[in-house]
């Protein structure tokens, strides 16, 4: 189930963010070392969560730098000479979330319906380093993302 729900959800995350921000993502192997120097950096980052309630419940996370969502807010409004301000990079992070989460929940009901979700509404926070939790265990799935050089990483936590 989670290796199924690994793959859906880097399928899914990386269709998202090219066919609505023209933003390629390359998922990071398990293998790969995760690029700590990210954590001890200047950088402020969002972490957007969603709720899910179903067959199984609990959230979803996703993190990125707040400039790589300043930039994508822009892309996505069509904003050419200004930059998308923290409110907008927000938002789109919240978007981002929503679309992510019902996508994988359709996909995964395709192969069983009893895994289709309700959604709650996403929230997203700023943050001075981005949150991190344990490595990914036997409840929860993982991806860490290149996007251009950007860390984006994304969490679903399971409580089953």
């Amino acid at each position: 189930m989670f290796e199924e729900m690994r793959e859906t959800a880097v399928s899914v995350t990386s269709a998202v963010f090219e066919t609505m921000l023209f933003t390629f993502l390359e998922p990071r192997g398990r293998e790969e070392a995760r690029d700590l120097s990210v954590l001890n950096s200047n950088v402020v980052f969002l972490t957007g969560e969603i709720g899910f309630l179903g067959k199984y419940s609990g959230k979803l996370r996703l993190t990125m730098p707040l400039d790589l969502a300043e930039r994508m807010a822009s892309n996505f409004m069509g904003l050419e000479e200004e930059k998308a301000t923290e409110s907008q990079a927000v938002d789109l992070v919240n978007e981002l979330c929503n679309m992510i989460c019902g996508n994988l929940s359709s996909r995964l009901a395709r192969s069983d319906q009893t895994l289709t979700w309700t959604l709650a509404i996403p929230q997203t926070r700023i943050f001075s380093h981005p949150e991190m939790g344990e490595e990914a265990g036997g409840q929860e799935v993982e991806v860490d993302f290149d996007a251009d050089g950007d860390w984006v990483n994304l969490r679903i936590q399971l409580n089953v």
